[in-house]
């Protein structure tokens, strides 16, 4: 399953099912253009690959909302998934809608739910992209959204098994580490996914993080004892098992892409993820044959993985894609109304009061541009700004600030006298330092301030002084209008899924 740079049927799209009959694609904010180009695309992509394989390909992304929407047009952007938490909202409804937006360009498969028990607030990859961090309430949702999609029409692939919800390293960079006990690794990162997979998950898709309990110092998907010992055997799933992404630094700087590609078959896993290069799919390719002509991997391994992909899912026709049909499902009022609705509910006050904001006569609003923070998110994204929109809907003045280190020029509109009372959105400040010390400054003056959260809650640990706190979970155009519209009318009809705890996190 590979990707490529264009919003269109590239050259490198074109090569890699001549060269290496690549059968499966994903797709990122990248390759969305415009709705005709996306619906030509996938229409082009599905035909090419039946020409050469005779099978239809997967067409998948990672459609988990929020800030992981790779399509973000009209219907297609929901909220995230804990901020549906937070709404306490059944969320098979967002789940079908969220199917049904797909489908309707050329999409089939969605790289969703995330099944992870987010229980460290240092997670650097998973946060606020998890449902909560309790097993009982991420399998409460999870199943709610898994239900959702599969009766839209679309193939869910439920992630990352066996759990990246327990770490405080991002394996885009590096192999994280979980050293949770056998007993704690069943009870919490086990359980979401046993349900699932009891009520028809029929994909998932794998974590590159290293379990003591398991198999210290191996990346779940390059493990066997994992992806065939405990998946297959003790867990009795018998769908499809996709890796994460092999060009992520966990696995292409240690044993490096081709390495990965063949231990991973040898795990068990059947579709081998490749987001970026020819070169990593090249790579690969070379290194699966080469392990098959030696005997490494039996044929039947290979037959096995196809089996389950190609047969199960009936993928026989090339999809046929409507642009106008597509614009009806993606620009329906209804839909629109729904994903609204449940980024309004969402919204959470986690202390104080916001009364003060409307007796302001010269609010000023600071917050960094929404740019991406880990490679889950989209770099090709454009930036969003909540203190411009915020100035806007409440006048008085605006500035952004730099999303790592504090500038001067941040320091003296902080520092000028020429607000009565500050509104500071901080986007996932834990990480960065910049951001940090812009509260310092405005918890330092004498005018009162409020603090919306952009990104994942626990931020709030950073906070010593502010008039109030509230959670918006996720830097969208959907959550900044539903933030500011609870800041305007006062109501926050959210509930924090997570605990966050009193004291600031050790950054």
């Amino acid at each position: 399953m590979a990707g490529f740079p264009s919003p269109e049927l590239d050259e490198q799209a074109r090569r890699l099912v001549e060269d290496f009959y690549v059968g499966n694609f994903v797709l990122f904010a990248r390759n969305f253009g415009s709705l005709e180009r996306v619906c030509a695309m996938c229409s082009d992509l599905s035909r090419l690959v039946w020409e050469r394989t005779g099978l239809a390909p997967i067409i998948s992304a990672d459609q988990e909302g929020g800030v992981v929407c790779r399509l973000t047009e009209g219907a297609a952007l929901f909220p995230g998934q804990m901020a549906i938490a937070a709404a306490g909202a059944d969320a098979s409804a967002a789940g079908k809608n969220c199917a049904e937006t797909l489908r309707a360009v050329g999409v089939n498969t969605d790289l969703a739910p995330v099944l992870d028990v987010n229980r460290e607030a240092m997670n650097p990859i998973i946060g606020a992209r998890a449902f909560a961090d309790t097993p009982e309430a991420v399998e409460k949702y999870g199943l709610e959204l898994l239900s959702g999609l599969k009766s839209g029409g679309v193939l869910a692939a439920v992630k990352h098994f066996p759990g990246h919800g327990d770490v405080k390293a991002d394996s885009h960079l590096g192999i994280p580490r979980c050293d949770m006990s056998a007993e704690e690794f069943d009870r919490i990162n086990l359980a979401p996914f046993r349900a699932a997979f009891s009520h028809g998950a029929d994909a998932l898709m794998t974590c590159h993080v290293a379990f003591d309990c398991l198999d210290a110092g191996r990346p779940a998907t390059l493990s066997h004892r994992i992806m065939t010992g405990l998946l297959r055997g003790k867990l009795g799933f018998e769908g499809v098992a996709m890796t994460d992404c092999l060009e992520m630094g966990a696995v292409a700087e240690t044993c490096g892409v081709g390495e990965g590609a063949v231990q991973a078959v040898e795990a068990g896993c059947d579709i081998l993820c490749f987001s970026h290069t020819y070169e990593a799919v090249s790579a690969a390719a070379q290194a699966l044959y080469a392990a098959v002509d030696s005997g490494r991997i039996p044929l039947a391994r290979i037959d096995e993985a196809c089996g389950r992909v190609k047969e199960k899912y009936g993928l026989t026709e090339p999809a046929n894609i409507s642009a106008e049909r597509a614009r009806a499902v993606l620009h329906d009022p209804a839909r629109l109304e729904l994903n609204r609705e449940l980024s309004r509910r969402s919204v959470t006050l986690l202390r104080g009061s916001v009364e003060k904001l409307e007796h302001a006569k010269r609010p000023a609003f600071f917050a960094p541009a929404s740019l991406a923070l880990t490679g889950n998110e989209d770099a090709d994204r454009r930036p969003i700004y909540f203190s411009r929109m915020a100035q806007e809907r409440f006048g008085g003045v605006s500035a952004v600030l730099p999303l790592n280190e504090l500038d001067e020029a941040s320091r003296a509109a902080i520092n000028s006298r020429d607000y009565d009372l500050a509104v500071l959105g901080l986007y996932n400040a834990r990480f960065r330092e910049g951001q940090i010390k812009a509260l310092r400054l405005l918890e330092e003056q004498d005018r009162p301030l409020i603090v919306v959260l952009l990104g994942a809650p626990y931020d709030a640990q950073l906070v010593r002084r502010a008039d109030a706190v509230a959670a918006a979970y996720e830097y969208t155009p959907l959550s900044v209008a539903s933030a500011l519209d609870a800041l305007e009318t006062g109501s926050f009809r959210g509930r924090l899924p997570v605990k966050v705890a009193k004291e600031p996190p050790v950054c």
